[in-house]
C-alpha cells in the first residue's frame, strides 16, 4: 500500500538544512521524496508539522521505565525528614519498594522506625545503589550490615530479592513504557532489561508479546550474566522479528558519579577515593574473550575518565569481529589522549546530555578541577568519535527533546548556568544524536535515520520547527508518532 505525507516541513537529515514538502512510501519503505504525481492509496495531512525521521533512545531500561511509572518515586523531594514522612505514608504493612532516593544520610535505623519486620528498599536515584531496612538486610542474609546503604554490587544483590513481576505483569510494564515513549516521538530504544526482572528468556518473550500488537523498534542489550541463557537458546544473535534486535553484551567497568564510584585518574575531592573497577582484571578479560569467541560486540558501562582509558585500551586489545561496533555507555569524563584512542576503534558512545544539567554544578565540588574533559561530546565530534543520544530512562526522563536541550545549551537545573560552553553541540547535531547517530550501533544506518528512498517509515512530527528556531525546543510538542507507516500516537 501506498501512502503519500503531506503538509509538512521534512528534514532528511541527509545534511543541514536539508528539507522536502512531501513523502512517498509503500509497505514501511520510503519510496520518493516530493513526488506529487504517483498514485497512492492514501494521503495523510500532517497539518503543518515539523518532520524528522523518528527518533530513537540509544540507551534506557523500557521494562524499568514502565515499572517506574507505577511506583512511589522520591526524587522530587530532597528533605530527609520529608522522605520519611512520605516512605511512611505510602507504608501498608507490606513490601515497600520505591524508586528515586537521593542519598543524604537516611540509614536502616531511620527505616525500622517504620518497621523493623518487613522488607522496605529505597532505590536510589543513580541506580546503583539502595538503602533498605533491617528487615531488607535479613532477607538478603546481612543482618549486621552497618547502616542498610548499599552500593554496586550489593545494590544488585538487593534488586534480586525484589519479588518477580509476573509475565503478563513484565509484558504490561513494557507496554506501558512503549506508549509513553510514542508520546515522545521516541520510535526505537536500545534497552538493557533482559536480566534485572525475569531473566532472559521470560523477558525476551514479554517484549515479543508486546512487539507483535505494539510497533517499536526493540534493541536489547543481553547481560554478561545472561549470556550462557543466549548461547543455550539457540537464538541468532541479531535480528529477531521486523521489531526485535539483539544487541550487544553489557558489562559494566565502573559505577557512578553521585556514589563516588565512577573511577577516576584523579581522587574525589577531600578523599583518597579514585572510585572503583567492578571486575577485577583477569575475570573480565576471561569475560570479554568469551564474548569474542562467538563473534559478539560488548557495551560498556563506563562513566570516569579511568574507567574510559581502560575500556578503550581492553576494545583495542580484543578488537570486535569486522563489521560490527562495540559500545561504550555514558562516557562521562575523558581525556584527549584516550578521545583519540576512540577515534581509532570501531566503537559508539552512548552518551546522556541531560547528565550535564543534573550533575553540574554539583558534580565539580566531586572531581578533582585536574578532570580534563567534562561531557565532552564536541570534542568526541570533532576528532570523530562516534555518539550516540540518550537519556539511561528511568534515570532521566526519555523525552528526546530535553536531551537536544541539554546538548545546545548545558544549562544547570539547578542554577541555570551553562556549564562548558565549548562543547556545546549546534542544533542539526544535537537532532543527530536521536536519529542518524542514534542508529549507528544498530548496524542499520543504511535504512534507518534519514528521510530517503530506501529508508524505513519511521518519522517523529513536531508542532514547531526547531530546526530554524532551537529556541522553541523548551514550549514545543509531538503532533505524530509513525512507525512502519502505522500512526501509533497522535496528539
Amino acid at each position: 500500500m501506498k501512502t503519500r505525507y503531506v503538509d509538512g516541513r521534512f528534514y532528511t537529515m541527509q545534511s543541514p538544512g536539508s528539507f522536502v514538502d512531501s513523502v512517498l512510501t509503500e509497505n514501511g519503505k520510503i519510496i520518493a521524496l516530493n513526488d506529487t504525481t504517483t498514485p497512492c492509496n492514501r494521503t495523510i495531512s500532517l497539518k503543518g508539522a515539523t518532520v524528522f525521521p523518528g527518533f530513537v533512545d540509544a540507551h534506557l531500561h523500557i521494562a524499568g521505565y514502565g515499572e517506574q511509572l507505577q511506583l512511589l518515586q522520591l526524587n522530587k523531594e530532597q528533605d530527609q525528614r520529608k522522605v520519611l514522612a512520605l516512605v511512611a505514608q505510602h507504608f501498608k504493612g507490606e513490601f515497600l519498594y520505591a524508586q528515586g532516593h537521593v542519598n543524604r544520610g537516611l540509614t536502616k535505623l531511620d527505616l525500622d522506625t517504620i518497621s523493623k519486620d518487613i522488607p522496605i528498599l529505597l532505590r536510589h536515584a543513580d541506580y546503583h545503589g539502595a538503602t533498605v531496612n533491617s528487615a531488607y538486610l535479613k532477607l538478603m542474609q546481612l543482618p549486621h550490615h552497618p547502616d542498610g546503604i548499599l552500593l554496586e554490587q550489593l545494590a544488585t544483590q538487593a534488586m534480586q530479592c525484589v519479588p518477580k513481576y509476573r509475565d503478563d505483569q513484565l509484558a504490561n510494564n513494557i507496554r506501558l513504557a512503549t506508549q509513553k515513549l510514542h508520546a515522545y516521538g521516541i520510535t526505537g530504544g536500545h534497552s538493557d532489561d533482559l536480566f534485572y526482572f525475569n531473566g532472559y528468556t521470560r523477558t525476551l518473550a514479554a517484549f515479543q508479546h508486546v512487539s507483535a500488537t505494539l510497533p517499536f523498534r526493540f534493541n536489547l542489550l543481553i547481560h554478561y550474566l545472561e549470556l550462557d541463557a543466549f548461547l543455550a537458546s539457540g537464538v541468532a544473535w541479531g535480528d529477531i522479528n521486523r521489531y526485535i534486535q539483539l544487541g550487544a553484551i553489557k558489562l559494566f567497568y565502573d559505577g557512578t558519579l553521585t556514589s563516588q564510584t565512577a573511577l577516576m585518574q584523579y581522587p574525589y575531592q577531600k578523599t583518597t577515593n579514585f572510585g572503583e573497577r567492578i571486575f577485577q582484571r583477569d575475570v573480565l578479560e576471561k569475560l570479554i574473550k568469551k564474548i569474542r569467541d562467538h563473534r559478539l560486540p560488548i557495551a560498556v558501562h563506563t562513566i570516569g575518565d579511568q574507567a574510559l582509558k581502560e575500556v578503550a585500551a581492553l576494545c583495542k586489545q580484543f578488537s570486535v569481529q569486522p563489521g560490527l561496533i562495540d559500545r561504550i555507555i555514558h562516557a562521562s569524563f575523558a581525556d584527549l589522549e584516550t578521545v583519540k584512542t576512540l577515534a581509532t576503534l570501531p566503537v559508539c558512545l552512548d552518551i546522556q546530555p541531560q547528565f550535564v544539567s543534573s550533575d553540574l554544578p554539583w558534580g565539580l565540588d566531586l572531581i578533582s578541577p585536574k578532570t580534563e574533559l567534562i561531557y565532552p561530546w564536541k570534542t568526541y565530534l570533532h576528532h570523530h568519535v562516534k555518539i550516540a543520544g540518550s537519556s539511561d530512562a528511568p534515570v532521566e526522563d526519555p523525552n528526546p527533546l530535553l536531551g537536544m536541550i541539554d546538548a545546545i545549551y548545558r544549562q544547570s537545573k539547578f542554577n541555570h548556568q551553562s556549564y562548558g560552553e565549548h562543547e556545546k553541540l549546534s542544533i542539526y547535531e544535537a537532532i543527530q544524536l536521536y536519529t542518524t547517530f542514534a542508529n549507528i550501533p544498530t548496524l542499520k544506518t543504511h535504512e534507518r535515520g534519514q528521510i530517503a528512498p530506501g529508508f524505513i517509515a519511521d518519522f517523529t512530527a513536531l508542532q514547531d520547527d526547531i530546526y530554524r528556531f532551537p529556541e522553541r525546543l523548551k514550549s514545543t510538542y509531538v503532533t505524530h508518532t509513525i512507525i512502519d507507516d502505522h500512526i501509533v500516537y497522535q496528539k
